[in-house]
């Protein structure tokens, strides 16, 4: 049987954080434009990188009420607030033979968090 190592899937970069709720039941709450760019199932685990203090955690997507919002909701509001940048990560399994192949996608979005751009994370 082959090995399997976790790679990048997806990279959401430089969202800022709209919303900071504590009383809501965990996760990070992002537009519908931006979990389809970038091929996001609702619930689907994520990393989050916040670039403007160093905090990182995991937790699992939801759909934003409002467009353009992004909300960083329960525990996680005690390590990010409003006007933070912040990443978002999704890894995936791939095969040890297919992961010479394998291309992350970037995600880009504008200031107000709406999509820009979809590339090939190349560096």
């Amino acid at each position: 049987m082959g090995m399997f190592i976790q790679l990048l899937r997806v990279k959401i970069q430089q969202l800022i954080v709209s919303e900071s709720s504590e009383n809501y039941p965990g996760s990070i709450a992002l537009p519908d434009e931006l979990i389809a760019a970038a091929g996001l199932k609702l619930f689907e685990q994520v990393h989050v990188n916040n670039l403007s203090n160093g905090n990182r955690i995991i937790t699992y997507v939801v759909r934003s009420k409002k467009k353009g919002f992004v909300t960083l909701n329960g525990a996680a509001s005690k390590l990010f607030k409003e006007g933070d940048k912040i990443h978002v990560l999704s890894y995936a399994y791939v095969s040890d033979g297919d992961s010479d192949e394998h291309e992350p996608k970037i995600i880009y979005a504008d200031a107000e968090n709406n999509l820009v751009e979809v590339k090939t994370y190349v560096f």
